[in-house]
């Protein structure tokens, strides 16, 4: 599996049109094979900031969304309304953890 964090800043008057941007990345994304996971999220301190967590089956499949047209216009819009600030990825096999619930107090 691969593991994808990545921080993404709009600029100010990008916020919108990459926010569109990101939302139909997102949508055509979670169809293709091999995607497990792909979320955009807003940073709750700072508006023009914004978290993608990606999953994925294996680096073919990753490679194979990276080329996908729908990746080159998503890129064609970060490249006009914001950038990227941080990428992190790290493969490995992911085990099922359950995580408990605080004990009440």
């Amino acid at each position: 599996m691969i593991f994808v964090s990545m921080v993404i800043e709009a600029q100010p008057q990008g916020r919108d049109p990459l926010t569109a941007a990101m939302q139909a990345m997102m949508t055509t994304t979670r169809h293709e094979t091999g995607c497990i996971a792909y979320t955009y999220s807003a940073d709750l301190s700072d508006p023009n900031l914004f978290h993608l967590v990606e999953i994925w089956e294996s680096e073919q499949v990753m490679d194979a969304h990276i080329d996908a047209d729908h990746s080159y216009a998503f890129i064609a819009a970060l490249n006009q309304h914001g950038r990227i600030t941080s990428v992190k990825a790290f493969d490995g096999e992911a085990h099922k953890f359950r995580i408990r619930a605080p004990n009440p107090r």
